[in-house]
This record gives structure tokens, sequence and C-alpha cells, in this order.
């Protein structure tokens, strides 16, 4: 979501566009009643970016960000650039940068991903500029328009913060009468493709189950939670989110044997369940590919495939569920925070 102008300006030709365009970005689960949605913390990502799993689609289009990076004298936000854009389509979509929006034309209306990706750097930069130079507040803006800014200076003395992104989505839900507007989590969705000098979240648990990745970030938690989609107070998340990139593997948190490996694109997508007792099941969803088959014994440790974004996801992450027998209901289901020491 991209919009020109200032916060109440919103361009009524398109809108229906422009939301079902929105509606394909936010996440779910199988069960309609719960969607996948990032957390609500404010991540800091301070020092040099490295990428960190920006897909070879992306990274084809390498000289196209650099020449128009320069073209607006932003060239140390190239990799900034190039993250957002694995957010925006992941390379899937001409409109790579989903920079129509900004012209105030219709969602992917944009057919040529150089036009795109020279209309979205100068769209960045303009925010940008009218950020300060405040690359988090400058990103958020890219994804609800110019009018988070005004908002961010009258609310927030014009800093970014997340709650503040939150404030600002549900004004506007409010205000247009839509059940979502733009991303509140955009900020961690874009840099989830960078490393940074300093992980957020880094470390071992301490119980039979060891972690899903080498190095883990939670982006959402387990249990009650507002609706991303519908706003329902309360609603059940059944999983642990985890941040990760295409090129991580997702390791089997115990020892135990494949007793689903489901090829899907709707809720979990490609997702695996490894039963390791009686009463104890680890499911691992949105995978990019599967490493195992069905049947299968698999050691604490052994990748059961790699992180993706498959089914209804937002973005490359992972979603671990504990049950104790399969088909529970989210609500009966455990934590795996605590089953995993966290």
């Amino acid at each position: 979501m991209k919009k020109l102008g200032c916060l109440f300006l919103i361009p009524v030709v398109g809108m229906g566009l422009l939301f079902l365009g929105i509606m394909m970005t936010i996440t779910g689960e199988n069960d309609s009643n719960l969607n996948e949605e990032m957390n609500n913390e404010d991540f800091s990502y301070d020092g040099e970016y490295r990428f960190n799993g920006v897909s070879p689609e992306i990274e084809r289009y390498r000289p196209f960000f650099e020449k128009y990076a320069k073209e607006n004298g932003i060239e140390d936000h190239t990799e900034i650039l190039m993250a957002m854009t694995m957010q925006e389509s992941g390379g899937r979509l001409a409109d790579v940068m989903q920079s129509s929006e900004s012209l105030g034309l219709p969602v992917n209306t944009i057919t040529d991903p150089e036009e795109s990706i020279q209309q979205g750097v100068y769209y960045f930069s303009t925010v940008l500029e009218s950020a300060g130079g405040d690359t988090k507040l400058a990103l958020q803006s890219y994804n609800m328009g110019h009018g988070f800014i005004d908002y961010a200076n009258k609310h927030n003395n014009g800093e970014y913060s997340q709650p503040l992104a939150q404030q600002f989505s549900d004004h506007m839900k409010q205000r247009l009468g839509w059940n979502v507007y733009g991303d509140p989590n955009y900020i961690d969705n874009v840099y989830r493709y960078l490393d940074t000098n300093e992980p957020d979240y880094a470390g071992g648990g301490n119980s039979e189950w060891t972690l899903p990745l080498k190095e883990i970030r939670i982006t959402s938690e387990f249990g009650p939670r507002t609706h991303p989609i519908t706003g329902e107070v309360n609603s059940f998340h059944g999983g642990l989110d985890f941040g990760c990139t295409p090129s991580d593997d997702i390791l089997s948190v115990k020892d135990g044997k494949v007793v689903e490996a489901i090829h899907s694109n709707i809720g979990y997508g490609n997702y695996v369940t490894v039963k390791h007792g009686d009463n104890e099941f680890s499911r691992y969803a949105h995978l990019t590919s599967i490493g195992v088959r069905n049947g299968q014994s698999v050691n604490q440790g052994d990748s059961v495939g790699k992180c993706g974004t498959t089914g209804s996801s937002t973005g490359n992450h992972l979603h671990l569920e504990h049950m104790t027998e399969l088909g529970q209901p989210h609500h009966a289901k455990k934590d795996p925070r605590e089953t995993l020491g966290l």
C-alpha cells in the first residue's frame, strides 16, 4: 500500500483492487479463524547489512537497483531496497517493487520489472527525504503511504515505532471501514532478509526439544491475539513463529517418525508433522521445500525442509506447533516456547 498524498486523501478509483492486493499479503492458517502474523515488538537493527536469503529472482535485478539508487542519491540503501522487494513480491511479479500504487494506479499495473524498480526506488527516496533520513520511518511509509509520516510527527515526535504503525493501521481501518490497512510489521518483515552485526534473538533452548533453527528470532507468540484480518479479539494462535530465510534448514526438534509430509498452496502451505511419542507431535509449516517423506524416521537436528512462505503467509518464516494428538484444536495445543525451554 503506497498511496500518494496526505493522510486523508485516498483515491476512490482502484480502491477495490488495492484492497484485494492488501488481502493477498496477509497471513493465515488452515483454520479460517487462525492467520499468521508477525508480533508487535519493535526490533532494533543497527550496523552493516548483508543479504541473508535474498532470492536469485531478486539478485538478478541488482544492476537496476544500483543504477536507480545512484540516480536518486541513496546508494547506501541498495541492500534495503532489495530486501524490500523480497517482501513486496519475492521476484514473482512483474511489478517487483509493487510500485504501481505510488503512481495512483491499480495494483500490478506496471508490467516491466525495471520500470517497477525505477519508480519504487524514486518513491522510496521521496519518503526517505520526508522522513528526514530515518530508514525505518521511510520503510513503513513506503508500505502505508506518506500519511504515516504525518501521523508520526503528530503522535510520536516524528519517530517510528511498531506500536505507532499498529495504531495508524487501526485508525485507517476504522476511518475507511476496511478490515486490513497495510502491514504494521513491515519493518521486521523486510529486515528478516538482512543479517545484522547483532542478531535480535539467538541462543539455545533448555529442554528435550532442541531449536528448529540454528539461530532464532521469535516473531509471533503462542496464544490469544487480535485476528490480523477480521480484527477478532482473542483469536487463538496455536503455534510459535520464527523469522527465517529460504537458505535456512528447518530442523527436527526431537527424534521421531514423519507422519505427515504435505504439499499445499493454502493454509499451512508445505508442512511436515513428526511423531515423537504416543502423545507428542511437532509440526513445521510454510516450508519452501520438504526434505523428508511420510513414514521416514528422523533424528533430532535432521533437516525436514527449507524455510519458506508457502500457503497463507506474508513472508518467509517457520510456524512451529506442539500437539498431543493430530487434529487437535488450536487452544488445546502446547506453547512451543515452553517446550523449547525459551
